[in-house]
């Protein structure tokens, strides 16, 4: 169960300065944390050149990762900069954050670089708060970053959306959350359990946040008022309840979400909720595509990927030389973001580069990332939708 904080000390742990970003890092100034992070020039702005010699001193690099596209980065980066040894671990991202924490609080300091994903505000409140991970986040990197991604740093944002099977529809068939409680669509939506997945999860709660955008969703869609009944406190909470009263199909994955969805030969195929990074399961000779723009108010809350510096770590010129070049440099374009070019993925920096064929990212509804609110509520939400499953 994840724990409370306070709101006067989250607003605290955001105050940023005006050249640089310290983000969530730090709750208290005068800390041993913060300390830590002012000795280590996490609150600079170095030059490359000048890193590089510091780095070459420190000889080595770890980093923790949720990706394996992370040891194409490293190996584009050994080539660039010599001397310097990096070690990536692949990590599933549950595994991540239990082994970091774990190691943390038992003094071992192994790690350099963690790279995760945040989407309730577990690493945030958890961790960035207690001083465990600290941001950086360079202006010659940074400055032209939207405030609203730079609570952490941002690598990039990846997003559930709706697939539908292109054999049976040209476009998108679902324009609305709503939909998926009409009796047409009985059976035929598939979807996680947000019992056991926060990326389910973590959307229904930003649902429950926007009731009042749902509600009037509603109306236009069915054109009348909403009627809530007595366990049902917003149109948040009784899009869930409807919802599962119109048995959806539960998976256990996003893989799965696309075989059933993009399947060929179906007649009347089902629509799903997946990761956009599976567009490329088109390659498998799934018929997929998602349609996110003809949603009426959003289609969730994205993922943020992040990457850290461990508190106290043993080489923390080399991480920031590292984080500079894994966000392609000052221009964006270095080979250092290459690897992260792909469909269903998008970088938060104007500078970097997008995948051909993707969406720009402006063009998609979404709510904004209120990691206070999904932090604070999700649990609630959870038990709401426990309580109302068949």
């Amino acid at each position: 169960m994840m724990k409370k904080i306070a709101v006067a000390v989250l607003l605290a742990a955001a105050m940023f300065s005006s050249a640089f970003s310290m983000g969530q890092t730090e709750t208290k100034s005068n800390s041993r944390e913060a300390k830590w992070a002012k000795d280590n020039g996490l609150d600079k702005d170095e030059s490359v050149d000048e890193l590089y010699q510091k780095a070459k001193a420190e000889g080595a690099l770890v980093i923790y990762t949720i990706s394996s596209r992370t040891q194409k980065v490293a190996n584009a980066f050994k080539e660039a900069y010599p001397g310097i040894n990096v070690e990536v671990y692949d990590i599933s991202s549950g595994t991540l954050k239990e082994k970091f924490a774990t190691e943390y609080k038992s003094g071992i300091r192994t790690v350099d670089i963690l790279h995760s994903k945040e989407q309730v505000g577990e690493y945030t409140y958890e961790m960035f708060s207690e001083g465990m991970l600290h941001n950086y986040q360079p202006a010659s990197i940074f400055k032209n970053v939207p405030a609203s991604y730079m609570t952490l740093t941002p690598l990039m944002l990846e997003l559930n959306l709706w697939f539908y099977n292109t054999e049976v529809y040209k476009s998108c068939p679902i324009t609305s959350w709503w939909d998926f409680t009409k009796p047409e669509w009985k059976g035929r939506v598939v979807f996680q359990d947000a019992a056991s997945n926060d990326a389910y999860c973590a959307p229904l709660t930003a649902m429950v946040q926007h009731a009042d955008e749902m509600a009037a969703d509603y109306e236009k869609v069915f054109g009348k008022k909403i009627q809530l009944a007595k366990d049902e406190p917003n149109a948040g909470y009784a899009f869930i309840k409807r919802f599962l009263a119109n048995s959806p199909i539960i998976a256990k994955g996003s893989d799965e979400v696309i075989e059933l969805v993009g399947a060929k030969g179906q007649k009347n195929p089902p629509v799903g909720y997946a990761s956009s990074v599976k567009l490329r399961k088109q390659r498998d000779g799934y018929a997929i595509n998602y349609g996110p723009k003809t949603m009426h108010v959003s289609n969730g809350i994205p993922a943020l990927n992040f990457i850290a510096i461990a508190n106290e770590c043993k080489h923390p010129n080399a991480a920031k030389l590292f984080i500079k070049f894994w966000m392609g440099g000052e221009d964006g374009k270095g080979k250092g973001y290459e690897p992260l070019v792909s469909l269903g993925s998008w970088s938060v920096r104007p500078e970097n580069p997008s995948a051909k064929g993707n969406i720009p990212l402006a063009d998609i509804p979404l709510w904004k990332i209120d990691f206070d609110y999904i932090y604070n509520n999700i649990e609630t939400v959870r038990d709401y939708w426990i309580a109302h499953r068949n």
